[in-house]
């Protein structure tokens, strides 16, 4: 008995050989240009994000006390989703924290008004000086954030 070996061709082998194509930095040259157009549309969509959460939760709405849960996580998740432009702002973070304190209330089923309104302030200030606030401060604002969300009045 004789045994045949058969070996198909490898296409992605053979691209690799064949010359022409483009180079990778060129490739990532691209690729940054066309995250590049999203910027606009992004940073609009972020702040009409933040601007819906302070019309429906900030200080001054009045119904905001009967507001679903999830409607703050949903648009605090928005948040997260569109401020890949500001992440050295750390709106994310702050905007995480605050999804964070939308399930403490949740859970709890009840608001807490002094916390949420200690993220919406941080989220304008992160969004309006973040990226120019030195790392330690604005590392110690998220830091806090986060202890404020993830604080259980019940547990003392």
């Amino acid at each position: 008995m004789t045994v045949r070996k058969f070996r198909p061709p490898n296409r992605l082998a053979n691209m690799i050989k064949d010359r022409g194509g483009v180079l990778a930095k060129d490739a990532v040259a691209a690729a940054e240009a066309g995250v590049e157009t999203l910027r606009e549309a992004s940073m609009a969509a972020l702040d009409e994000a933040l601007a819906e959460i302070e019309r429906r939760f900030g200080k001054d709405a009045a119904e905001r006390a009967s507001e679903p849960y999830e409607v703050l996580y949903l648009l605090a998740s928005r948040v997260i989703d569109v401020s890949a432009f500001v992440a050295d702002a750390g709106v994310d973070k702050a905007a995480m924290s605050l999804c964070g304190l939308a399930d403490s209330c949740a859970e709890a089923k009840a608001w807490r008004w002094d916390a949420v309104d200690v993220h919406l302030n941080a989220l304008k200030l992160l969004r309006a000086v973040g990226a120019q606030l030195p790392s330690e401060q604005r590392e110690a604002m998220l830091q806090g954030l986060y202890r404020v969300s993830h604080y259980r009045p019940d547990e003392g």
